[in-house]
């Protein structure tokens, strides 16, 4: 014990002589909290990719994978760089970048992590090709029907067997085929009324395209005309619609008008372009404007080109 305590008066000896000989003896030392443990939980770097922007292809977005990381630094191979941990970055087109993920911990360990990432532009999907129901009207009034009409009428037209002679696939057929007719006690615009017909058919395309609307008609030519003149309007309605009425007062894509009256049986395509929406919600909406018959035909839609 003598020996003991002579060994540490000694060493206390030591210390207040080296106190002495330095300006201060203020000594700071980093314990342990109570309780702690060892950290031996390295971080590990990894992350994926996606092309997530149906707008532009361009742009990816990286999700970290890091485990244990508190500090994150990315290179993108472009010169470009983020701290973000899960960050978005537009590369200037197709090719492989090669990108690098460099993180730390807290206690200043590092990780690392090099992926090449390949930037692809999708190809551009077909445009849809709507099926036009009955577009030759051999069904009579079928498929052309709007769900209801509020103070109004859900009878589309008159059925007729004096249709174009020109058949659905454009073969000239010699003789009258099923139509579909408008006399002035169905009219609409300033003649609309109770017994007025409206055409109705919801499509689905392919959004911010342009489209063709063709269709037939034929007009007599043995009455006075109506104010404005004799026609049939077949307009492009831009959404989907349950109701007549609201129909009535829709946003209106297309609208084309066939007033040549060249007399029963003498039809005349007509063909009209048109833009889409960005829903690719359509509906055809058709009617007649005239004092004597009038007839429609072979009513077809697909993309241009």
């Amino acid at each position: 014990m003598k020996l003991i305590t002579h060994k540490f008066g000694m060493l206390f000896s030591f210390l207040f002589v080296l106190c002495l000989t330095i300006t201060s003896c203020d000594f700071e030392f980093d314990l342990p909290e109570e309780g702690s443990i060892a950290d031996n939980t390295l971080p590990t770097a990894a992350f994926s990719a996606s092309q997530t922007d149906a707008e532009d292809f361009r742009i990816v977005t990286f999700t970290n994978q890091s485990a244990s990381a508190t500090s994150y630094n990315w290179d993108f191979g472009t010169g470009d760089t983020s701290e973000e941990k899960d960050p978005s970055y537009s590369f200037a087109g197709e090719g492989v970048y090669t990108v690098t993920l460099d993180i730390s911990d807290g206690n200043g360990v590092t990780a690392s992590v090099t992926n090449e990432i390949n930037v692809i532009e999708p190809e551009e999907p077909d445009d849809i090709v709507p099926t036009v129901l009955n577009g030759d009207f051999d069904g009579g009034q079928d498929d052309w029907k709007i769900e209801s009409f509020t103070d109004g009428t859900t009878s589309p037209f008159n059925s007729s067997s004096d249709g174009s002679p020109v058949d659905y696939d454009g073969n000239d057929t010699g003789a009258k085929t099923a139509g579909a007719k408008w006399t002035m006690g169905t009219s609409a615009a300033h003649l609309l009324s109770g017994n007025s017909r409206f055409a109705y058919q919801a499509f689905t395309v392919s959004p911010n395209k342009t489209y063709v609307v063709e269709w037939e008609y034929a007009i007599k030519n043995d009455a006075t005309d109506v104010t404005g003149g004799d026609r049939l309007v077949l307009q492009i309605l831009d959404g989907h619609y349950s109701d007549g009425k609201d129909a009535l007062t829709a946003p209106v894509l297309s609208e084309t008008v066939g007033d040549d009256a060249l007399g029963k049986g003498n039809f005349t395509v007509l063909k009209t372009e048109f833009e889409t929406n960005d829903s690719g919600k359509i509906a055809i909406w058709m009617f007649g404007v005239t004092s004597e018959d009038a007839y429609a035909d072979n009513i077809k839609l697909y993309p241009k080109g």
